[in-house]
């Protein structure tokens, strides 16, 4: 083969391993090396927390975690700090956020000081601490804020309980939620599980309550249903005082 013919053939070559390199390394997660590519740019205050091992083995969809098993891309304030595209799960077994440092460190994954942690976000959903201890109920821990609508404030927590499976030889684990909701209404926060609940929080509304209160949508979709309910219920609040 002439040399002229040669040289073509070769700048291919390279130019076809450079592209599958690189199209190797995109499939790689963002997140792997998250500390390296932020550690000047940010305070080194979010690389505090403790070890995390992981003690349930699990097979299956019905996993511990917050909307995927999956690190997922989010924020989160930290000891005072505002931090952005940070790679986070949230463990509803424990109440625990984990956050992913890259597998060049010897603890790749920490569990974040809960007392250090304000809120965070993660794929859109937000998320705030409470701790409190009111007349008829006691919180603790990260809920999520469903809707925000003065003088309403619709709370969920996140929970999944762990059951033991045994499938011949193998023992691995399955969560199934445990959600709960709350409402929080001058700066009070009510237990809210039933249409007694919210009669009992708001007896003026009773007459409203019971005409818009609806068990089937409630049972379809919980999340949606109680969103869509409490926004309206927030609209006669302020019509009222308009009026």
């Amino acid at each position: 083969m002439k040399t002229n013919q040669l040289i073509p053939l070769l700048i291919l070559a390279l130019m076809t391993t450079i592209n599958v390199i690189s199209q190797d390394l995109q499939k790689e997660p963002k997140f792997y090396n998250w500390f390296d590519d932020n550690v000047v740019r940010y305070n080194t205050s979010l690389f505090n927390g403790l070890e995390y091992i992981e003690l349930f083995r699990t097979i299956n969809e019905r996993h511990k975690f917050f909307d995927s098993s999956e690190f997922q891309f989010g924020s989160i304030v930290y000891d005072y700090q505002f931090y952005n595209q940070v790679p986070l799960k949230y463990d509803l077994n424990t109440d625990d956020i984990l956050f992913n440092v890259g597998y060049n460190y010897d603890y790749p994954t920490l569990i974040l000081h809960k007392s250090k942690i304000e809120s965070f976000q993660i794929n859109k959903s937000n998320f705030i601490q409470i701790n409190t201890i009111g007349d008829n109920v006691e919180m603790n821990g990260f809920y999520q804020v469903l809707l925000k609508k003065l003088p309403l404030k619709l709370l969920k927590k996140n929970k999944k309980k762990h059951f033991k499976r045994i499938k011949g030889n193998t023992v691995y684990y399955e969560f199934d939620y445990d959600n709960s909701y709350y409402v929080e209404y001058h700066e009070k926060f009510y237990p809210i599980g039933s249409k007694g609940d919210v009669i009992r929080m708001l007896p003026e509304k009773k007459d409203y309550i019971n005409e818009y209160f609806n068990s089937a949508l409630k049972k379809a979709d919980e999340d949606n249903f109680w969103i869509s309910f409490f926004e309206k219920l927030a609209v006669t609040f302020n019509t009222q005082n308009e009026e």
